[in-house]
């Protein structure tokens, strides 16, 4: 590889940047350790993606926060917050704390449809310690939770 020096004289600074944004744009994320997956998935309400004010968000704020909880075996308990993608259509995935996944199993859902801090629009219907909702997180499998299916 080029010095950086000889890029910019060869190509400008533009040509620099454009080899950094294609290097960094190239690494690979971290990898799915095994026994664990990376699911993504979708939070709606009778079919549709689940309504986000972000009008008025403070930065950095998705407004929607997802939780998984294990249930069962040695990890019970164990909660995993899921990385909201896109609130305004209540996309989510579940990376894990190290960035390598999350265990499949049983899992409770708490959501919370509000800025950190805040009221709960959903009026604590799907807190963590009121929530129905149990999904079964399999490997390569998509999470879609319908929040009306359990009001």
């Amino acid at each position: 590889m080029m010095p950086a020096i000889r890029l910019v004289q060869r190509f400008g600074l533009s040509g620099l940047c454009l080899c950094l944004f294609v290097v960094v744009g190239c690494s690979n994320p971290a990898p799915v350790a095994e026994g664990r997956t990376k699911p993504r998935g979708r939070i709606l309400d009778n079919g549709l993606p689940i309504k986000v004010d972000t009008s008025n968000l403070p930065p950095g704020d998705p407004g929607l926060q997802v939780t998984f909880i294990k249930i069962g075996g040695v990890d019970a308990g164990t909660e995993y917050e899921a990385t909201i993608t896109d609130s305004t259509n209540g996309s989510f995935e579940l990376i894990g704390t190290d960035g390598k996944g999350i265990p499949p199993g049983e899992y409770r859902v708490a959501i919370v449809l509000a800025p950190f801090g805040s009221n709960d629009l959903l009026k604590g219907k799907f807190s963590r310690e009121k929530s129905k909702i149990h999904v079964e997180v399999k490997p390569n499998e998509n999470v879609v939770i319908d929040i009306a299916k359990y009001k």
